[in-house]
């Protein structure tokens, strides 16, 4: 296994050295041929697509599909470039960096910042871009593949804290207290034990309650963190959101609104692919064909 690892890890490496117009050449195309042979991913995202924007026809929807699938395609380059690209090199490609790292540096180095991230193509050049603006830590589940992990810690060690796993919820906490910043996911369902239903484009979505009782118990701030691609460049954001943690419900719908808000801006830079509404309130029927459900977690 470690022999695969490093001859994996090393064409990696050697991919993540070509000119990035190069790359992401290379990566649209690659997201072209996941469009064609990722049948169920493709369907699925279809149908999110079809369901959250409504007033689009289906020549739009499918423009966006295709673009979404290429995003996918040139995530594979930005993985590697969150990897191996220095910081210098990442400042540069991103075009609005000194007006963020602003608003960064005058945050309250007293309170705990819960910094909100997308689940997006590029999941981990967000992170890393993040990290360029403060020290962040995160929280991640343990990849099945045993390689993957390995890649894939290897890699965020390099620029966060430390990486928090779901059952460290405890210790997520109390950074928080101690005035950390910590990366956080939220947009996922994550099943109903810690999750309550919250409008998400018009379609009711489970959405975790992690957010509002971490500002309940700690009095963080909290932020929504964005990295919109734009060519060959970036425009970050990083956007705080008003959360009191006295009302769940109410703090929830601001978390969707923002991350609605960002993905109409930018309907191609969403993972699509992900059944999001897959849990219905009881009662409710199927939000997908039957033909997409699946009884596995995705």
């Amino acid at each position: 296994m470690k022999i695969v690892e490093f001859f994996l890890t090393l064409f990696l490496r050697i991919m993540s050295l070509l000119p990035q117009r190069v790359q992401f050449l290379i990566g649209r195309i690659v997201g072209l041929i996941l469009f064609k042979f990722l049948d169920e991913r493709r369907e699925i995202a279809h149908w999110n697509i079809k369901k959250c924007f409504p007033e689009k026809d289906l020549k739009e929807i499918d423009f966006i599909l295709k673009e979404n699938f290429k995003r996918l395609g040139e995530s594979i380059f930005e993985f590697l470039n969150s990897f191996w690209a220095s910081d210098k090199k990442l400042k540069k490609l991103i075009k609005n960096f000194d007006e963020v790292k602003k608003v960064a540096d005058n945050l309250d180095p007293k309170k705990g910042k819960l910094i909100l991230v997308l689940h997006t193509p590029n999941t981990d050049m967000v992170v890393r871009a993040s990290s360029l603006f403060l020290k962040v830590s995160g929280m991640a589940k343990v990849q099945s593949i045993r390689v993957l992990e390995n890649i894939l810690t290897a890699s965020r060690k390099k620029f966060v804290e430390r990486i928090f796993r779901p059952n460290e919820g405890s210790d997520f906490l109390a950074s928080l207290e101690n005035g950390k910043a910590n990366l956080y996911a939220p947009d996922q369902d994550y099943g109903y034990q810690h999750s309550i239903f919250i409008d998400f484009f018009g379609h009711k979505a489970l959405t975790v309650k992690f957010p509002s009782i971490l500002v309940e118990r700690t009095n963080c701030e909290v932020f929504l963190f964005t990295l919109k691609k734009e060519d060959l460049f970036y425009k970050a954001s990083l956007k705080q959101l008003d959360l009191k943690g006295e009302n769940i419900e109410e703090d929830l719908i601001k978390i969707n609104l923002a991350a609605e808000n960002y993905i109409k801006n930018s309907p191609d830079n969403y993972l699509w692919s992900h059944r999001r509404f897959k849990n219905r309130p009881e009662g409710e029927k199927d939000f997908y064909p039957k033909n997409l459900l699946r009884n596995r977690p995705s």
